[in-house]
């Protein structure tokens, strides 16, 4: 109910971030965040390092590192041509489908400073994947990542948990459609306007249509999900309880399972 006013889009992302993880700890779920190059700050990187939280982020590889045997520090994308292909694994591109790739990996430490001192600078060590599609003129996948890369198999793991952004993705083109992409999140007050309940709604609509205990909800689900997916339609607050709208009474027993959930 009062929520910090942050001004800055990265704090906003961030307290959201820590906030959902805090709840996750609160009931007991381990998590894995896995993030776009938005999040591939080496800033919050290192902050969740130091949290003992498990992480996979897309990055560009122009960013400078340190390895033992080394002096200076040096450009990922340089460092990383100069380690042997694990071997073969998939990248699920999207758009592009499911790439063939070389993987390569390396281990090296991130520094960070916001003032530029060395004084006040924070580090981590953490492993870097590259996945190198073999279709020429495609870019490749860089990831940093708290998990292991040892092998081929802990690269194809990382790869697979990489993928699961996607599902994000698609989540959010269908939000986007009710109404989220109407606002920029750039602060709580943003956030707090529509970004709640467009996805506490979201995940009703999906637990109905997904659900065996929910099927007295399944059919209004579904013709909600195919009225709001018509493009120019403006979903407001009255219509949202219109169209989800239920007899307690009547749902009492679907009602108290889903938000048990």
């Amino acid at each position: 109910s009062t929520p910090p006013k942050l001004k800055r889009q990265n704090r906003v992302e961030e307290a959201v971030l820590f906030h959902a993880l805090g709840v996750l700890r609160r009931v007991g779920l381990d998590a894995i965040v896995v993030g776009d190059r938005g999040l591939g700050r080496k800033e919050l990187v290192i902050r969740l390092v130091h949290e003992g939280q498990e992480l996979v982020f897309r990055i560009d590889p122009d960013i400078l590192v340190r390895v033992p045997d080394m002096k200076e520090e040096i450009l990922l994308a340089e460092l990383l041509e100069r380690q042997p292909y694990l071997g073969e694994v998939i990248w699920d591109g999207g758009d592009e489908g499911r790439l063939r790739c070389q993987g390569r990996k390396v281990r090296a430490t991130i520094r960070f400073s916001r003032s530029g001192r060395k004084a006040d600078s924070q580090e981590a060590t953490v492993h870097f994947l590259e996945l190198v599609p073999r279709q020429e003129g495609l870019d490749s996948l860089v990831v940093v990542t708290t998990l292991p890369v040892q092998s081929l198999a802990d690269a194809r793991g990382i790869a697979r948990v990489e993928g699961q952004r996607w599902a994000i993705e698609t989540g959010f083109e269908t939000m986007h459609g009710w109404g989220q992409d109407r606002f920029m999140v750039r602060s709580f007050d943003a956030i707090d306007r529509l970004l709640w309940i467009v996805a506490i709604a979201y995940t009703l609509m999906l637990l109905a249509l997904h659900d065996r205990k929910l099927a007295g909800l399944r059919e209004q689900a579904r013709s909600f999900l195919k009225h709001q997916a018509v493009l120019g339609r403006r979903l407001t607050v009255g219509k949202l309880a219109e169209a989800i709208r239920l007899d307690f009474d009547k749902h009492r027993r679907a009602w108290a399972y889903a938000w048990s959930l």
